[in-house]
């Protein structure tokens, strides 16, 4: 996304005007009800960086060469849209590199997902990520839930989503791990969500599974 969408999609002015020309979040209504896009990493997004494999579903940063940027974090995004249903998968975090990691979900907008100025996962108020380094949802740069299960000492784990997205009434988002269930996240009428993950050290390994429309 281009620097001035960041930039825009940063600040509090989150109430879009269409008649302004201004950003909108995606509506279901404009999509049809099975139109949820493809369970699979994309390959458009920082697909230089990554490399997906076992038939789109495993996404790992590649270790880089000297010459590349000293990234500090590096985010994916899945081929899904997800709307107009209720829907459960797991990110299965097969390696940690002993480091953070953030998995969750985006709301799209009309012009696509909001990565905030910041430009990783829970970087934006449209945005929340799973921590399980330390036990946090964070969104909009905050943590808005914290002392929640971690993985033991950085080693590989599952964090699950369950997401409930009525076509024409608010719905939400809840993140499970171990057992404990997060707190809802309440979403807007009409939702469409945006699986995804943020890399912040390289080798670390993601496979989407278990993906279910209940």
């Amino acid at each position: 996304m281009k620097n001035w969408l960041r930039k825009l999609f940063g600040k509090k002015e989150l109430e879009k005007s269409a008649e302004k020309g201004q950003p909108s979040l995606l509506h279901a209504g404009t999509l049809a009800e099975d139109d949820i896009g493809q369970l699979k990493w994309n390959s458009d997004h920082n697909g230089d960086r990554l490399a997906i494999t076992n038939n789109g579903q495993t996404i790992q940063w590649k270790v880089r060469n000297k010459a590349e940027d000293d990234l500090a974090w590096l985010p994916a995004s899945t081929c899904l849209q997800l709307h107009s249903g209720h829907f459960r998968w797991d990110f299965v975090v097969e390696e940690m590199a002993s480091g953070q990691i953030g998995v969750g979900f985006m709301l799209l907008w009309d012009v696509g997902p909001d990565w905030g100025f910041f430009g990783y996962l829970g970087a934006s108020p449209t945005a929340w990520s799973y921590d399980p380094s330390t036990g946090d949802v964070v969104c909009n740069t905050e943590s808005i839930q914290a002392g929640l299960p971690k993985f033991a000492e950085g080693q590989p784990g599952i964090v699950s989503v369950e997401l409930r997205v009525p076509r024409n009434a608010e719905g939400e988002g809840k993140f499970i791990v171990a057992g404990t269930e997060t707190e809802p996240i309440l979403l807007p009428v009409g939702a469409v969500v945006l699986p995804a993950v943020c890399f912040l050290k390289e080798t670390q390994k993601i496979t989407l599974a278990n993906f279910e429309r209940l």
